[in-house]
């Protein structure tokens, strides 16, 4: 099994506005009953049972709620937290952890990375492929998740299948979120795979690949002679939180680990999930998940396959295949298959300069 986990909790969660904002993404909504996405992270997480660290990379401006939501594990030993000074990806993250690890020196060990805010059931499923994973990883291959497609998605990007190689493949390609017509052939060739964005790979083979293909990432934290000790705030151990980490993040570039390396190194492989993944990319992603549960006090008249996700109660007369959602303030109301363009609104909203909305 890995010996570590990280788990990316960073992000902004812009495509769930407005019940994720910038400051309050979505892997702190709760999805189940009083858990949070990012509780259900840690739990997948301690499941595993892994014999090293479980370490969360977070904004330093999200450190607070981050403590918050890691209180009821406070006792488990396992919960470390490294606060970012600023967001530069998860390539710099990443990097900036498996360095970390370094320099307690086990470089041998692997890490399972594991974003914050996704959906995973089948918890005996995944302690499987993630063990198929590890087995990779100890022979040096950097592994990702496939997630078998089940329609064809315009939203993901995609890995193409290539050889066998123990409990995985090869990576033959990977490809961008495509185009309908792409999807739909993607789908029907049958060795195309949504990329889940989860990864096991070794330290070493790690920081070597970024070494070799972000060579400005990996220069910044080359510079630092030695890890800042690490401090402790209420039983969590807090590192890499110093003035010379924030002056590495800032020399490393923006990118993301696909660009940074995956989509660059020979090195790369994919195991096929068996459990059941969902990364809630949407609206109309969330609403598969909140369907069967009352999100709000609702009253209809003439209304059918509405979905409403709300603080405070709603009406809605005469409408269908609506999604509704009213959180911190602000109302989205849109039609079911069309949660993607929440990314225009957000231009539109920064364009007024209201980023006190977002």
């Amino acid at each position: 099994m890995v010996d570590n986990i990280f788990i990316l909790a960073g992000g902004s969660g812009t495509r769930l506005w407005p019940a994720s904002l910038n400051e309050y993404p979505k892997q702190f909504i709760k999805v189940k009953g009083e858990k949070s996405l990012l509780n259900l992270a840690i739990e997948r997480a301690l499941y595993l049972n892994i014999p090293g660290d479980i370490i969360i990379i977070t904004l330093k401006s999200q450190l607070d709620d981050v403590i918050k939501e890691c209180a009821p594990y406070s006792n488990t030993g396992k919960i470390v937290i490294l606060p970012e000074p600023v967001a530069r990806n998860t390539a710099t993250a990443l990097t900036a952890a498996a360095w970390w690890i370094k320099e307690e020196g086990k470089e041998q060990s692997t890490a399972l990375i594991l974003p914050a805010d996704h959906l995973i059931e089948g918890m005996e499923l995944f302690e499987k492929n993630t063990l198929e994973a590890d087995l990779l990883a100890h022979k040096d291959f950097l592994v990702t998740f496939g997630i078998p497609p089940t329609y064809p998605e315009t939203g993901y990007g995609y890995i193409k299948r290539g050889e066998s190689y123990g409990k995985g493949y090869k990576v033959e390609s990977f490809m961008e979120k495509p185009d309908i017509k792409t999807a739909k052939q993607f789908l029907e060739d049958g060795n195309y795979f949504w990329n889940s964005g989860m990864f096991v790979f070794k330290m070493d083979t790690f920081l070597t690949e970024i070494g070799k293909y972000s060579p400005d990432i990996s220069a910044s934290f080359a510079k630092l002679s030695n890890a800042p000790k690490p401090v402790f705030e209420k039983n969590f151990k807090i590192i890499m939180d110093a003035p010379e980490v924030e002056k590495a993040y800032r020399q490393s570039p923006s990118i993301s680990i696909d660009y940074a390396v995956m989509e660059k190194t020979p090195l790369a492989a994919v195991v096929l999930a068996e459990f059941s993944w969902n990364d809630i990319g949407s609206w109309d992603q969330f609403e598969t998940i909140i369907k069967n549960f009352k999100w709000a006090e609702l009253f209809e008249v003439g209304s059918s396959n509405n979905t409403v996700f709300s603080d405070i109660p709603v009406a809605l007369c005469g409408v269908e295949n609506l999604i509704v959602v009213i959180k911190n303030g602000r109302a989205l109301v849109c039609k079911k298959g069309s949660s993607q363009k929440i990314k225009e609104i957000r231009s539109l909203i920064e364009g007024e300069h209201r980023e006190d909305l977002l």
